[in-house]
């Protein structure tokens, strides 16, 4: 929500030649493809069983594990939130998108690379390093969403998003695939997963490149301003919108159901595997089945993505995320009654 008064974008034709070219459509969409390897490898599979396993196995109890996962989850999400509001009307007043996408994504992959060097029973390093990654995943993703009408015209803006969440799974089913497969592979499990963590940092340092190459971002008139300025000017756009919200009826209940929407997503994404590690934890094949489990979602959420794409088109997209939520709440339902691994 940035103030229209006295700010003005750069010449129309220079944001026009950007709109809806290819080699900026791919580089914006190939940045999930890089980001995805924490969500799938790190946050979704290996870092949950991980901790059970090896840095805090004989050192917390069952119940300690499942909670103190579940409140460093929480933790990010709620810094995320109280940072994402300042930091959007900052990025605005300085045309600093990237640039906040960039600081974010390397706090995410350094906090990743880490992982390698946490000896086993360190349950609370690793726990602040997997805090800071997942900080550095979802704040790069506020900017990196945030670029997206820089990138695509309203008529391809859903497509174009739509992409980017398929390039996303493949992207994160690939190297996920590999790190699997060196698991099986190498003698020394606990190195294996400790060298997948290693991969993920540098998957997604790579594949950014692209987005900071190839993608522009808007300026604006009065935009070359320091960041100290920046953040006053930022926290003033903020105050002001804060105040006329109250007023927007709408524009709150959608901010309001989008957070609890999103949260219950991300909760879902990032416990699922300890949930389902707690129940069979008795069970040696319990995480091959996991694991399994996961790879197969990768992949059938790719082609998933972009006919549900199509979905939305012919329904509405208010429609085709009710039909999502449905779904999410109806497999959440059964999953609580999941007793056998086969489910």
């Amino acid at each position: 929500m940035s103030e229209n008064n006295n700010v003005n974008e750069v010449e129309p034709n220079e944001k026009d030649l950007q709109l809806d070219n290819k080699k900026s459509i791919l580089s914006w969409s190939f940045y999930d493809w890089a980001n995805s390897a924490f969500a799938t490898t790190v946050m979704a599979g290996f870092f949950p069983a991980f901790f059970r396993q090896f840095w805090a196995g004989g050192v917390l109890t069952d119940v300690q594990i499942t909670t103190n996962l579940g409140l460093i989850n929480s933790i990010s999400s709620i810094i995320i939130v109280i940072l994402a509001p300042f930091l959007g009307t900052v990025s605005d007043k300085m045309s600093g998108k990237k640039k906040f996408l960039f600081t974010f994504a390397l706090l995410g992959i350094l906090s990743t690379g880490l992982l390698f060097v946490v000896a086993s029973g360190f349950w609370l390093f690793a726990l602040i390093l997997y805090l800071l990654g997942a900080i550095g995943f979802s704040g790069a993703n506020i900017f990196y969403d945030a670029l997206l009408p820089s990138v695509a015209s309203e008529k391809k803006i859903d497509y174009v998003s739509s992409l980017g969440f398929s390039l996303g799974y493949i992207g994160g089913g690939l190297l996920f695939t590999v790190n699997v497969i060196m698991v099986f592979l190498m003698d020394d499990t606990s190195l294996a997963i400790k060298l997948s963590f290693i991969s993920v940092a540098i998957w997604w340092a790579v594949f950014s490149i692209p987005i900071m190459l190839f993608v522009k971002e808007p300026k604006k008139e009065g935009s070359e301003i320091g960041l100290g300025k920046a953040f006053i000017l930022g926290w003033k756009q903020l105050y002001s919108t804060l105040k006329k919200i109250r007023h927007l009826k709408y524009v709150a209940l959608f901010l309001i159901g989008y957070w609890f929407y999103i949260d219950g997503v991300d909760t879902i994404i990032r416990m699922a595997v300890e949930y389902g590690g707690s129940l069979f934890q008795d069970d040696a094949s319990a995480t091959n089945a996991l694991m399994a489990a996961l790879l197969l979602t990768q992949f059938v959420a790719f082609p998933g993505t972009m006919l549900f794409n199509k979905y939305a088109e012919k329904v509405g997209i208010k429609n085709g995320i009710l039909t999502a939520i449905g779904a999410y709440v109806v497999i959440t339902d059964l999953g609580s009654f999941m007793n056998k691994i086969w489910h």
